[in-house]
């Protein structure tokens, strides 16, 4: 289910996933770490542009969940 949350970082629609067996593998922007589609992650994206990210499906990433939560201590 996504949600919308208001951040000190900005607005997101943040979705969690469950995993799939897909096969792919995404590079987590908080610790350009390696992440398989099978664990169970964070998708996330900006619903504004203050910070270069995109917005919608363009900018959608996949985290770590943990990396999506300690997004703002990274900065």
């Amino acid at each position: 289910m996504r949600r919308t949350a208001v951040e000190p970082d900005g607005t997101w629609v943040i979705q969690q996933v469950r995993g799939s067996a897909s096969g792919k593998v995404y590079t987590c922007p908080g610790c350009h770490q390696e992440l398989a589609a099978a664990t169970p992650h964070t998708v996330a994206w900006r619903s504004d542009d203050d910070f270069g990210y995109g917005t919608g499906v363009t900018g959608r990433r996949h985290w770590h969940t943990a990396c999506f939560n300690a997004r703002t201590r990274r900065m």
